[in-house]
């Protein structure tokens, strides 16, 4: 299977760690994702593929489609950024991942580049973007490929946003390596295996230092991706449209 070569482990987890301070605040949203964009850096390292899907972590990607990855050509899809209603930052990415090609519309920059080979400073900057934007949308599929962690699980547990009970496993990452050293991810999902809420907890802290739910799953040759998150106020969202997948 072709490899899933998309992040460094932990990267998104700069915007995790901020975000929890927005509240209601769109333009320290807005720095928020700049921050964590800055601090992500581009990696050409693959990352075997899981052998089995014994583990509720396969599982989860499975039932996510991860075995279409390797089909996939060229993913297209637009990250948003809203508040109270309205987008207010949106970036449009085409990307080959078999050739690594990238293509980013962001006004008022078109950056073209390619994650396999030596980028300038420009595309360095827009891979910051591509890291954390992909993130989002595959999400499903990075616990998976994660190296260094250690996964728990507990049966029929309160997800703290819907407070429907669900089955949760939690991914905490080891003290050495990445930018966050010790951060845990609790994930909640449902009898399918779908994703239904997250909360990040930065250094494996008890008390969350964000949640959001998992929502508008769509399906695009074989990939299910979920299409809005929501933070509990129901008034900041991340959203993904144009989404387009083609396969060889």
């Amino acid at each position: 299977m072709q490899a899933f070569n998309i992040y460094r482990t932990r990267d998104i987890s700069y915007f995790y760690a901020k975000v929890v301070f927005m509240k209601k605040s769109i333009f320290l949203l807005l720095t928020i994702i700049a921050f964590a964009s800055c601090n992500n850096k581009p990696t050409t390292g693959k990352l075997a593929p899981a052998a089995s899907d014994s583990t509720t972590v396969d599982k989860i990607a499975s039932r996510a489609g991860y075995a279409n990855w390797d089909k996939v050509k060229e993913l297209a899809f637009t990250f948003n950024v809203g508040n109270m209603g309205s987008t207010v930052l949106s970036r449009e990415w085409t990307w080959n991942p078999q050739t690594g090609d990238v293509l980013m519309i962001a006004v008022p920059d078109t950056v073209r580049y390619n994650r396999l080979k030596a980028m300038n400073t420009l595309q360095i900057a827009a891979d910051k973007h591509f890291i954390n934007d992909s993130y989002w949308l595959l999400a499903a599929f990075k616990f998976k490929t994660d190296q260094g962690t250690t996964t728990t699980e507990k049966s029929k547990v309160l997800a703290p946003i819907s407070k429907d009970t669900l089955n949760m496993f939690t991914v905490t990452y080891g003290n050495n390596g990445g930018y966050t050293p010790g951060d845990a991810y609790d994930m909640y999902y449902d009898k399918n295996y779908d994703i239904k809420e997250w909360v990040f907890r930065k250094g494996n802290d008890p008390k969350p230092s964000l949640m959001t739910t998992f929502e508008n799953i769509e399906t695009h040759s074989g990939l299910r991706m979920p299409t809005d998150y929501r933070l509990p106020d129901r008034m900041s969202r991340i959203n993904f449209t144009n989404i387009k997948v083609t396969t060889i």
